[in-house]
């Protein structure tokens, strides 16, 4: 009888039992890889290089990472697990364990775990090979802000195909950069590293922060939990399913995966995460209105949601430098005579839904600082009253490959897109909503230095959107 297969088991970083050796083992392999020779692909800076580097002439698989892409999940899976099969390698080379697994940050357990972890704190006069530039406030240890690390939009969302959905929009394969955010992709994700920043804040080097790969494996995580939900499926398009991607092995070989190959991340991967698992978040209370139909698509739906009617945009651009600014979106009362109570008009066809969309978003660089999206705040609103009205994140990771990217792909500007329905509907019910304009603010989460201004962003529209 032949013996079970091993299942590694990813574990809560901050939870380790005190005496737990994982990320002693951790670091070091990780200084061992940075040892090994520049051209060898299970080195540090080979590996990191994959995602992204700025580094040219480029090597063989160099920049390969999937953002804004409904492959964005699937692709990062892969890299994951053939970076820890490299590192376990190393760890049982160096006298480790054969089972070592690589853990998760929950940064959303609660605000103490929201810190980054002290093992990848302290620089040790520069021994510690978990340490990193970063943020200075994060490596003296303060917490990430909870709007930034809560995953709870995304994981009420019940789609994976489409903007503003679990997983992300369609795209063909190819460029590394799309405008087709998933719901975690935009936050926790893209919010986490632009908050933590420098190294971690650009893609070219956000991979050679050691940090990187546990805040990676809670986002792949998420993804593990969200798919495990009844109602809830990956994609079935043969697009998607059959996609491959290369990656290096822990020989140094290079190996082929396709996503049919990693959706089963126990039985196909070998691994899985110690519960608890993320639970779905209770939705969100909607003012008493009349009752309404709200259709659910079918967990295997591999397409996105109907198409989205235009039905208002703003006329000018926004530039954002680290400060308040609020643009006002114009509604077309034509467009959205059909909207139903969605926006107000007291009609039976009331299964609809409205998004926005912020779109054509242009800098030079990452200016580290995430938005929070805020549609019609109230003039000195109380904290709690300002976060009814939040909608979403806006932050700038990846902003410069948008902008220079590599081999043939195309400059663009970036593109965020979430659903505000549940306001909508609150605010009619309130007598609240205005359907001749809405107004959209973004507004700086976390601390912000006053004393200087960031590298500006420019925003080209905001639009309204709804099916």
């Amino acid at each position: 009888m032949s013996p079970q297969p091993v299942v590694h088991v990813r574990r809560n970083v901050w939870t380790l039992p005190e005496d737990d050796l994982t990320l002693a083992h951790y670091a070091a392999a990780v200084a061992e890889m940075k040892r090994r020779d520049a051209d060898d692909p299970t080195s540090w800076s080979y590996q990191a290089a994959i995602h992204g580097t700025a580094e040219t002439p480029p090597k063989p698989l160099w920049n390969s990472c999937k953002h804004g892409s409904w492959f964005f999940l699937s692709w990062h899976r892969m890299y994951l697990w053939y970076f820890e099969r490299i590192v376990r390698a190393a760890v049982v080379d160096l006298g480790g364990p054969a089972d070592w697994a690589l853990p998760f940050w929950d940064y959303d357990a609660d605000p103490s775990q929201a810190r980054i972890p002290p093992a990848f704190r302290d620089e040790e006069g520069g021994s510690n090979p978990l340490f990193a530039d970063r943020a200075h406030r994060l490596n003296r240890g303060e917490p990430l802000p909870f709007q930034i690390t809560s995953p709870d939009y995304a994981m009420g969302r019940t789609r994976f195909v489409g903007e503003a959905e679990f997983g992300g929009g369609i795209t063909p394969d190819g460029d590394a950069f799309w405008n087709r955010d998933g719901a975690v992709e935009n936050t926790p994700h893209n919010a986490v590293h632009s908050h933590i920043g420098r190294w971690m804040g650009r893609t070219a080097t956000a991979a050679l922060d050691p940090i990187f790969w546990l805040h990676h494996a809670n986002i792949d995580r998420l993804w593990f939990a969200w798919a495990s939900r009844p109602g809830h499926g990956n994609p079935t398009d043969p697009r998607w399913i059959t996609q491959e991607y290369r990656f290096f092995d822990a020989d140094g070989s290079e190996r082929r995966l396709a996503a049919s190959a990693v959706v089963d991340i126990a039985d196909q991967l070998g691994y899985t995460y110690e519960s608890p698992l993320p639970v779905a978040p209770p939705p969100p209370p909607l003012s008493p209105v009349p009752e309404v139909s709200m259709s659910r698509p079918t967990a295997s739906e591999p397409t996105p949601p109907k198409r989205r009617e235009m039905a208002g945009a703003s006329l000018e651009t926004v530039r954002l430098v680290g400060r308040a600014a609020s643009v006002t979106v114009p509604i077309d009362r034509r467009t959205t005579r059909s909207l139903g109570l969605a926006l107000g008009v007291p009609v039976p066809e009331a299964d609809r839904r409205v998004y926005l969309n912020v779109e054509d978003i242009e800098g030079e660089e990452n200016p580290e600082t995430v938005y929070g999206i805020y549609v019609n705040l109230p003039d000195r609103a109380s904290p709690e009253v300002a976060e009814s009205h939040r909608v979403g994140n806006l932050s700038f990771f990846g902003i410069e490959r948008a902008q220079d990217p590599r081999g043939d792909e195309h400059p663009h500007g970036l593109r965020v897109t979430v659903e505000i329905t549940p306001l909508v509907r609150r605010l009619v019910a309130e007598n609240a909503w205005d359907d001749r304009a809405l107004r959209v603010t973004f507004l700086p989460l976390g601390p912000v230095d006053g004393e200087s201004e960031d590298p500006p962003v420019e925003i080209g529209r905001v639009s309204l959107g709804y099916t």
